[in-house]
């Protein structure tokens, strides 16, 4: 079973950016059917501009004995675990993100409120220039949630603010730090770690 915290906030930034490109990694894709698939794991990148959202998203798993590849979306796949060593494991997993749509985040920590996290590629255009980055987004889902909900997104429709104290406002106390400025969009760990103390 997967406990809170289950990787440092740095470590979360280090492993989204480095899975959301197309580099193979150690790791296993554990199935829906029970059966663990071991080798080198890939996920796709996730790319968001003014007009591009890219479309479904696929595991693909490489065998080290011979190098065939096998693809699973998010019918089969439970749980996604890359392994940089023994003590640093990145869990990922489908999380849903609207009725009909399941995409790939990082499980940040779980507890009342589980936070996911994804790093996601971004375009900047400015005259005669095109600039490629990429952007953190943050989901969070509650067990009785069916649909997780952003709290920070690469194209805001809302600020984290006001996300934030819309999902969290059953915690006065986090409701208060963010309407004072105590809390802002980089201290989302904060603010969820603030909300597990709300429901002890």
């Amino acid at each position: 079973m997967i406990h809170k915290p289950i990787i440092t906030f740095a470590f979360l930034l280090y492993c989204a950016i480095s899975f959301s490109q197309y580099t193979w990694t150690n790791g296993e894709v554990i199935l829906k059917n029970g059966n663990t698939i071991s080798g080198e794991v890939k996920i796709p990148v996730v790319s968001k501009d003014l007009i591009h959202f890219n479309g479904k998203s696929k595991v693909r798993v490489k065998s080290k004995a011979n190098g065939e590849k096998s693809v699973f979306d998010e019918a089969q796949v439970e749980l996604i675990k890359f392994k940089f060593s023994e003590r640093e494991i990145a869990y990922f997993k489908y999380i849903p993100v609207s009725k009909k749509k399941q995409e790939i985040f990082c499980i940040v920590n779980t507890g009342p409120v589980t936070l996911y996290g994804r790093s996601v590629a971004m375009t900047s255009t400015h005259p005669g220039v095109i600039s490629f980055h990429n952007l953190n987004e943050f989901y969070a889902q509650r067990a009785n949630e069916t649909i997780a909900t952003p709290l920070f997104t690469a194209r805001p429709s809302k600020s984290f603010k006001k996300r934030a104290i819309e999902y969290f406002n059953d915690c006065p106390t986090i409701v208060s730090k963010l309407r004072n400025k105590i809390f802002n969009k980089d201290d989302i760990m904060a603010v969820v770690e603030e909300y597990y103390n709300c429901n002890k």
